[in-house]
This record gives C-alpha cells, sequence and structure tokens, in this order.
C-alpha cells in the first residue's frame, strides 16, 4: 500500500511522516508532494491508495486537487490538514473520498486514528472487489466448466448431434464450419502441478488456458477445453496451414518457457466443420500418437534388442517379497533404458509397453494372491521419465501394502513431525515420499486414512497457524512472517491467507494483536 503526503512546509510533511508507524498499516511506500501540481502528477503514475493533504498551497490547493481526484476518478482515500475551518473545505473533502479532516495543529494520536480508519476503509473496499471478482470468476468457472462436460458429452456421439453442438459453438463463439482443431498432449503435467502449483490442478488449467490466450486472441476466435488427458483448441481464422504450424509450435514453446510445461501436438490440416469434426479430431490424434518421444539427444548410441518386460515376473516377484524397492527400481530403469536404445519410438508403440506393464501388474497380484486395488499405467503416458516413475511407484504400492505394519504408522507421524521442523521449506509430496521411501500413491493414501486431511492440507494448514502466532506475538512484517512459513510470494500468502481466515494478515494482526 501507498501512501502521498502533500503539503508545501517541508517541516509538515516530515512530521507527518515520522508520527506513524506505516508498516503496522501494511504501508510500504511513502511519496511526497509539495503542491496540488506535483501531486495530481504522483497519483497519475503511483496510484496511492490514501492521500494527506493540506488545503493551503501555491501553484494549485488543496480544493482544486481533490476536485481533479474527483474528476479523473481516483478512488484514494483522503485526509486533509488544514489551519482553517472553512465550509468549501469541508465540502470539497467530503466530495473526495474524504475519510477525516485535522485541524492544524493536530494530535498525533488523532493522526494515527485518522490513518487506522482510512486503512480499514481501503481493506473493505479492497475486499469488496475481491468477493465481486471472485464471484464473477466462479461463476464464468461455472459456465466454463459445464461448457466443456457438454462438449465432451456431445463428442461422445457419433454421429455428432449437430443441433446441440451448433448452439454450444453458438455459446462459444464460433460458426459451425472452417475452423482448425489443435490437440495437445502434456507430457510432465502431474510434475508441474505438484512442484508449481501445490497440487492444485484447476490454478494450473487456469495458467494453461491463459497462456494460450495470449497467443490465439491476435488471430481470431477461438475455444479450448480439455478432454481426458488431452488439451483441445478450435480455432476459426483466416490462417494458412503454415501459419497454424507456426501458431501450433509457439503454444508449446511458451507453454514450456512460462509453466514449464512439456506438450506433443498434432493438428488438423484443413478447415473443418461440426459434421467432420470426429474425423478431423482423429487426424490430430494419430498425428500425436505417430510422434517420436524420444529425441536425439536422449537416445543411446548402441541399440539392444528389447526383451519383454514381461519376462522380469519371476524377478520382480522376488524383489516384492523380499521387501527389496531397489531391485525392483533397477529391473523398471534397466527397461526404461532399453527403451532409449532405441531411435525411433512413436507413442502408440509405448502404448503397447504400457498395456503390457498392466498385464504383469495383474499377473504379479494374482501370484500374490492380492486383494489390493491398484491403478493401472495411464496409456497416454509420453514422458519416459514419467513412465518410469509411475511404473515404480506401482510396484512399491504392492511392497508398501504387503508390508503395512506399526512401522509404517511411526513413519507417517514422523511425517507429520517432519512437516511442522521444515515447513519453510519446499515440501512436495514426491519429495516427501522420497525421504520416507514410500510411494506417492500410498503416502497419500495413508496420511489420508489416518489423519482425515491431505498432506498439502496439512502443509497448508500447519503454515497458516504458525502465521497466526506470528502476527499476534511478533513485530516481524507480512512478508517476512510468509517467507518463515514457506512462501516466497507474499501476496500469494496473503491470498491463501484470506482464503483461510476470510481477512487480511494485516487485518488479522490488528484485531488480535
Amino acid at each position: 500500500m501507498k501512501v502521498l503526503i502533500v503539503d508545501d512546509e517541508e517541516h509538515v510533511r516530515e512530521g507527518v511522516e515520522l508520527a506513524i508507524d506505516w508498516p503496522t498499516y501494511n504501508i510500504q511506500q511513502i511519496l511526497t508532494a509539495e503542491d496540488g501540481f506535483e501531486a495530481i502528477e504522483i497519483v497519475r503514475g503511483e496510484e496511492p491508495e490514501l492521500i494527506i493533504c493540506d488545503m493551503s498551497m501555491p501553484k494549485m490547493d488543496g480544493p482544486r486537487f481533490l476536485e481533479l481526484l474527483r474528476e479523473e476518478g481516483w478512488n484514494s482515500k483522503v485526509i486533509v490538514l488544514s489551519g482553517y475551518q472553512e465550509f468549501r473545505y469541508t465540502r470539497a473533502t467530503l466530495l473526495a473520498n474524504g475519510v477525516d479532516y485535522l485541524l492544524k495543529p493536530f494530535k498525533i494520536d488523532d493522526l494515527d486514528k485518522a490513518v487506522a480508519k482510512a486503512v480499514t476503509s481501503i481493506e473493505q473496499n479492497q475486499q469488496t472487489k475481491h468477493e465481486e471478482f471472485n464471484n464473477s470468476f466462479r461463476i464464468k468457472e461455472a459456465d466454463s466448466l459445464l461448457n466443456e462436460q457438454k462438449m465432451n458429452t456431445y463428442l461422445q456421439n457419433d454421429p455428432i448431434q449437430e443441433d446441440s453442438m451448433l448452439q454450444l459453438f453458438e455459446e462459444v463463439g464460433l460458426s459451425e464450419q472452417d475452423f482448425y482443431v489443435l490437440m495437445y498432449l502434456p507430457r510432465n503435467s502431474n510434475s508441474v502441478i505438484e512442484r508449481y502449483y501445490m497440487g492444485d490442478e484447476s490454478l494450473f488449467e487456469f495458467s494453461v488456458k491463459n497462456v494460450l490466450n495470449d497467443i490465439i486472441k491476435q488471430v481470431g476466435n477461438y475455444y479450448c477445453f480439455t478432454d481426458e488427458q488431452f488439451i483441445i483448441v478450435y480455432i476459426q481464422s483466416d490462417l494458412s496451414i503454415d501459419e497454424l504450424e507456426f501458431y501450433q509450435k509457439k503454444i508449446s514453446e511458451l507453454w514450456y518457457k512460462t509453466l514449464r510445461l512439456l506438450t506433443i501436438s498434432g493438428f488438423s490440416k484443413r478447415r473443418t466443420s461440426i459434421g467432420q469434426l470426429h474425423h478431423s479430431l482423429k487426424e490430430a490424434k494419430a498425428e500425436i500418437l505417430n510422434t517420436n518421444i524420444i529425441k536425439a539427444s536422449q537416445s543411446y548410441q548402441n541399440a539392444t534388442d528389447l526383451t519383454p518386460f514381461m519376462d522380469k515376473e519371476l524377478l520382480l516377484l522376488e524383489a516384492i517379497r523380499n521387501q527389496d524397492k531397489n531391485q525392483i527400481q533397477e529391473l523398471v530403469h534397466s527397461y526404461v533404458e532399453s527403451l532409449h536404445t532405441k531411435s525411433n519410438l512413436p507413442l502408440k508403440e509405448l502404448q503397447h509397453y504400457s498395456i503390457e506393464a498392466n498385464l504383469l501388474l495383474m499377473r504379479v497380484m494374482n501370484q500374490l494372491q492380492s486383494k489390493q486395488h491398484i491403478e493401472t499405467m495411464p496409456l497416454w503416458l509420453s514422458d519416459l521419465e514419467e513412465w518410469e516413475k509411475t511404473l515404480i511407484h506401482m510396484f512399491h504400492s504392492i511392497v508398501d501394502d504387503a508390508n503395512e505394519s506399526a512401522s509404517t504408522i511411526q513413519s507417517i507421524a514422523a511425517i507429520k513431525n517432519y512437516i511442522h521442523d521444515h515447513m519453510s521449506e519446499e515440501i512436495t509430496l514426491s519429495s516427501l515420499a522420497e525421504i520416507f521411501h514410500f510411494s506417492p500413491q500410498y503416502l497419500s493414501k495413508r496420511f489420508k486414512e489416518m489423519h482425515q486431511t491431505t498432506v498439502m492440507s496439512y502443509l497448508t494448514q500447519i503454515r497458516m497457524d504458525n502465521a497466526c502466532e506470528l502476527l499476534k506475538f511478533s513485530e516481524l512484517s507480512v512478508q517476512e512472517i510468509a517467507a518463515s512459513v514457506g512462501y516466497e510470494d507474499d501476496n500469494y500468502f496473503s491470498k491463501v491467507f484470506r482464503k483461510h481466515y476470510g481477512v487480511s494478515p494485516t487485518q488479522y494482526r490488528r484485531v488480535n494483536k
């Protein structure tokens, strides 16, 4: 928050600046001006939330300055300082979002009360705007989700019900023909969501669509939605095929640059219509399936004959019975290493290996006579590193469930203690799983069973509890408190805090100090 002090007398400006403990009110920047001319220029450039203004000044006096504030639509709160009790000064104050009128010489306590009153009003207005924005966003998000569900439902029909689809196209701003289809398959979305979005999938999708919008809005109308693992974009534009391919690559590059998201993509090579939509989607998907997922830099020089993964069944069974996670990891890793020796590995071929891995998982479960429910390998995994991690985690989950005991409960308790001791550091589900030698899936499942909350929700609550204590009993700034509980960005910390307690950290401190 910023405050602007306007007075032609330097000692008054300095006196006001020194009289108030500004950080207490979350005011980080103090600006000064000698008259109304200088002040209005500062307002236009800095947009201070609070203005403390003298009335009698040369060049441009207070009433004229406040009149300009009103004419230009600035919403800064104003505290007026004056040596005179004149009606025109009082009227100007009331018309310009004035919260108080203090006669010189004023008491510091009176000024402090006026600042507190102004800041409370500012924060209430900000909260109201924030709530209005959130309500508007939730309505738009609900409409968007409903349209997405409709789109996915209509695409399941073959042939497509063109009347229903046409109505939906009109709602999202597209006509029934002459549009292109772009399709993207995220390769590392799970790790991006966990590492950079603290598991918040909806925030990740919002970011993905925002980046897309920055590029596509300049070339024509478009509609973006997710279907299963895919991000699908319909674009209505006069672009040529070469230009479309340029934007297809540009979107992928910007997603990686801004979000660290890797994708592979395909698109229909001609404009399509609602009636031909299934064909165009299949064309785009076929391009993705035929994409070589091994880059030249990742391919190993000495190619070897690929031994079927099913041949490792006995070795995997022995490792599981011996609870040897390192051996399991080595068996899976050696198989993935052999995949790297291939110079060309289309995604559709990797899907065959995923199916083989799922079959082997079921055979192992049957051999162990286990009734445990285990997830299958997703068919649309397209990154070998993710593929390897996922398969290792699945076999580790079998070991964890077979080996569940009192020591497991003690380990989960140790995880709680670790979160308490290291909350100021970067903590993810994967990092905890690695430290405590569980698979992320098993750790997540057992932690929720034991504590009725997710690991990341528990971490957030611990951070918020500690932030409350520091706000009540320390003199640390909000920024310092944010850093001490694990948030590098104090703005993000304030958003999370407000979501939990309904007020900003500054408001909480003022009420509970």
